[in-house]
């Protein structure tokens, strides 16, 4: 798509030309690193007095700010400058060649699409299927009975356990393990005996998992993962958790076995759950909080042990002044003494 003047991306964007329509757009930067060739985007009027140290050519505007340069101006500038960020990606037939490589290995039980790509030394399983359009990096494995939609993505190194579904759009990102055995154990006299997990994993439409996530199948049953989802590096999900559709998760939360995550939930960097408790459709969990009861639909809870967010921040004001009261009691404490003797 680059590099384009600035008029004929206007008009590629059905956006507004304010300036020259000759400047030459050669790149796409955010406003901190744009350098002259660059466009980047102005969405808050607290930026417009720092464009002075934008050496950007060009500015995507909104309708309320008026620009110093060159500019595109539409309705929304931030998922304009996203579908830029989307034109300037390396393309995926870069990355996953649209070929099925001569060292991949699919099991004549298997069926691939034609459409589909495979990397090297990719492994389809028997009895796999995987849909059109879907593409396997380097060292993926599916192991027996694995079910991929269409058009999905899995990045080098991600394993998908045998019997896991997977939907249509699904991301897997480096090192993803689905369907990796619950943890279950049975206490004995002898030690802990390990409980079969014959249960799945299901990942719905559009789920995206970043590098190193691991979700656990289910005892029986399934783990399922709502269409939408989106979870972010190093997380962990448990074994029969069931986690509702357009959720987001941050870096490194561990989410116990059976929890029930509903709709539309958020949750910060390192939240952690505790087994079978209900987080309800529309709740926030603020960053590191710990949670050992249920969350009413909604609900915005942070710290340890999460609470509701106006009893934390009271918690956390008052924790402030703890040194202050400790010092006055013992002062008390001394003059009190003093009046005794």
């Amino acid at each position: 798509m680059l590099p384009m003047r600035l008029a004929d991306l206007a008009r590629e964007l059905d956006a507004e030309l304010i300036g020259d329509g000759d400047v030459e757009i050669s790149g796409v930067h955010g406003f901190e690193l744009a350098g002259p060739g660059d466009i980047t985007f102005v969405a808050r009027p607290e930026l417009v007095g720092k464009l002075d140290s934008c050496a950007a050519a060009a500015i995507i505007v909104g309708p309320d700010l008026e620009p110093d340069r060159p500019a595109l101006r539409v309705a929304e500038p931030y998922p304009v400058f996203a579908r830029l960020l989307a034109a300037v990606a390396t393309p995926l037939d870069r990355l996953f060649p649209p070929e099925v490589h001569p060292t991949a290995v699919i099991h004549p039980e298997a069926v691939v699409d034609p459409a589909a790509a495979l990397g090297p030394y990719a492994v389809v399983s028997a009895g796999c299927r995987v849909g059109a359009g879907t593409r396997l990096g380097p060292h993926v494995v599916l192991e027996a009975d694995v079910s991929v939609g269409a058009d999905c993505v899995l990045y080098p190194h991600a394993v998908v356990r045998e019997r896991c579904r997977l939907g249509d759009r699904v991301i897997l990102h480096p090192g993803c393990v689905i369907g990796a055995d619950g943890f279950g154990y049975l206490p004995s006299a002898k030690g802990l005996s390990k409980i079969p997990q014959v249960g799945i994993v299901i990942l719905e439409d559009d789920v995206e998992l970043g590098a190193s996530t691991c979700i656990d199948r289910a005892t029986t049953g399934s783990t399922i993962i709502g269409a939408g989802t989106k979870l972010d590096n190093l997380v962990q999900v448990g074994h029969n958790v069931r986690i509702g559709p357009h959720s987001v998760f941050s870096a490194q939360c561990g989410i116990s076995g059976s929890c029930d995550i509903g709709t539309g939930v958020t949750m910060g960097g390192q939240v952690g759950l505790a087994d079978h408790i209900r987080i309800g459709d529309g709740a926030k969990v603020g960053a590191k909080s710990g949670v050992h009861k249920d969350v009413q639909d909604g609900g915005i809870v942070f710290g340890y042990p999460a609470l509701d967010i106006r009893e934390s921040h009271r918690v956390a004001a008052s924790l402030r002044k703890l040194p202050e009261l400790l010092k006055r009691v013992s002062q008390l404490e001394r003059a009190a003494q003093a009046d005794e003797e």
